[in-house]
C-alpha cells in the first residue's frame, strides 16, 4: 500500500534511484561464503585472513551466482599473484634477504594452506615430512643421524624462507653449531680457535678461513662434520679407518 502522506513526485523519485541505484552492501551481506565453505575453517589453525573477509583475497569473485563468475584473469579471482598477494600482510623483508629458499618460487601455497590446516603455521605436512617433497631422504636418513634431524627441527637451524647466511642458516655457520654444542671450543680445529668465530661474534672483520675440500665455503664444524647424518658416529663427513686417511682430505702429507 502506497503511502499517501509522501508527495507523488518524491515517491517516484525515490523508486527511479533504487533502480537504476540499488543500495551497496557490504561483503558479508552480498555472499555468506561459509554458507558453502564452511570446511575451509575446519582446521586447527585457521588463517587469520579469513577474519577479514573472502573478498579481501578473492577481489575478482562475483559469488552471487553459482557457479561464480570471475571478474579478472587471475586464477581463483585472487587479489593478486602469489607471494604479492602474502605480503600484503606478511613482512616482505623475511622472504628476500640474500638467500632465498628456492621453495618460496614456487607460490606459498606450495608448503601452507592458503585457509586452514591440522598443523601449526598452516604446514600442508609436519616437518621434516614436508620439506622431503623436495629434499632426498636418503641424505638425512643414514646410519647415524644428527638430533635436530632425528627430531624433524629442521628450522632450529635452518629458515624456512630466507637468510643472509649459506644453506638457509639462522646464524653464522659456527653459531650455529655452538648453541647446542658450547663445549666444542678446544683443539686446533674448534671454532673458537678460527676466525670465523669471533667474526660470528661480531668482534672482527677478519676474512672466513676457506674449506680446502669445498671451495666458496667457509671451514667451521661442518667442514668435517656432516650436519645431518653420517654412516660415522662421530658423523664424520668423510670416509677413512684411520685419522690419516681422513686428515689428507684437507692436509696433504
Amino acid at each position: 500500500m502506497i503511502n499517501k502522506s509522501i508527495p507523488p513526485l518524491l515517491l517516484v523519485t525515490v523508486l527511479t534511484l533504487a533502480f537504476f541505484f540499488p543500495p551497496s552492501l557490504s561483503a558479508a551481506e552480498k555472499t555468506n561464503c561459509l554458507k558453502c565453505h564452511k570446511k575451509l575453517t575446519k582446521g586447527k589453525f585457521v588463517h587469520q585472513a579469513l577474519e577479514m573477509g573472502c573478498p579481501t583475497c578473492h577481489s575478482g569473485i562475483d559469488a552471487r551466482t553459482v557457479p561464480h563468475k570471475k571478474t579478472n584473469t587471475l586464477a581463483r579471482g585472487l587479489t593478486s599473484e602469489q607471494p604479492d598477494l602474502c605480503y600484503g600482510c606478511h613482512d616482505q623483508s623475511m622472504f628476500t634477504k640474500t638467500n632465498i629458499h628456492p621453495a618460496v618460487s614456487m607460490g606459498c601455497t606450495g608448503c601452507h594452506h592458503p585457509h586452514s590446516s591440522k598443523n601449526a603455521k598452516l604446514l600442508k605436512t609436519k616437518v621434516p615430512a614436508l620439506c622431503f617433497d623436495c629434499h632426498d631422504k636418503s641424505v638425512f636418513t643414514k646410519k647415524f643421524v644428527h638430533q635436530p634431524v632425528a627430531s624433524g627441527d629442521c628450522t632450529t637451524c635452518h629458515s624456512p624462507h630466507s637468510t643472509d647466511e649459506m644453506a638457509l642458516l639462522l646464524n653464522k655457520p659456527a653459531a650455529v653449531c655452538l648453541q647446542c654444542h658450547p663445549d666444542a671450543v678446544h683443539g686446533r680445529h674448534s671454532p673458537r680457535q678460527l676466525p670465523i668465530n669471533e667474526q660470528a661474534a661480531g668482534k672482527t672483520q677478519e676474512p672466513e678461513i676457506q674449506d680446502p675440500v669445498r671451495p666458496g665455503k667457509p671451514f667451521y664444524c661442518g667442514s668435517c662434520h656432516n650436519p645431518h647424518s653420517a654412516d660415522s658416529p662421530t658423523l664424520f663427513r668423510y670416509q677413512g679407518t684411520s685419522s690419516k686417511e681422513f686428515c689428507i682430505n684437507c692436509h696433504k702429507i
